[in-house]
């Protein structure tokens, strides 16, 4: 199918709504699963209109649970009726939790080698000393032009560390003072 090219939502088979969220599910661990869904379903296959797509989207944010399991469901739907909305919801979340179980397992399995522990408390130390390397970097090139930014981290270490004061209103005045210092300046 050409890219973008609109076609009859009623000639999907299930076989490919099955393929398409199994897909989708398996390659977007961490979010953007709209996202992905829309390139696939509207810029790809053309199986909706960007109005049904953001209709759908809409829908699925205003109804009980997740937008996504929502989304799968109507696009599933739309295309092959409600066997299509439970073959889309199915392959968008089974095949995933699959998976997890299946590392989960492995990863339970290598938990118990000792080797291995000291090996990733070893790769995180080494994070831990690069993060700290850049920062301290740029807080040298920082102070070498100007103080202020000293005195106000150490502002707030005594404010948030020693007086114990809530880290998100020390943190906004801090931003807030440090914006103002720096348009000030520059």
């Amino acid at each position: 199918m050409q890219t973008g090219a609109r076609r009859d939502a009623t000639d999907v088979s299930l076989l490919q709504i099955l393929l398409l969220f199994t897909g989708v599910g398996l390659r977007s661990f961490g979010g953007g699963l709209s996202a992905w869904i829309y390139r696939e379903v509207v810029a790809r296959r053309g199986w909706l209109k960007d109005s049904e797509f953001l209709g759908a989207l809409t829908l699925g944010q205003i109804l009980p649970g997740s937008n996504v399991v929502n989304l799968s469901i109507y696009v599933g739907y739309r295309t092959k009726g409600a066997i299509g909305g439970v073959v889309a919801v199915s392959s968008l979340l089974v095949p995933p939790m699959v998976m997890i179980v299946m590392v989960a397992t492995v990863f339970h399995q290598l938990a118990q080698l000792v080797w291995l522990h000291r090996f990733l408390e070893g790769v995180a130390a080494a994070a831990i000393g690069m993060t700290a390397s850049v920062g301290f970097r740029t807080a040298r090139a920082l102070l070498a032009e100007q103080r202020w930014p000293l005195l106000l981290i150490v502002a707030v270490f005594v404010a948030v560390g020693v007086m114990r004061l809530p880290l998100v209103p020390v943190a906004i005045v801090a931003g807030a003072v440090g914006l103002i210092i720096a348009s000030r300046r520059g």
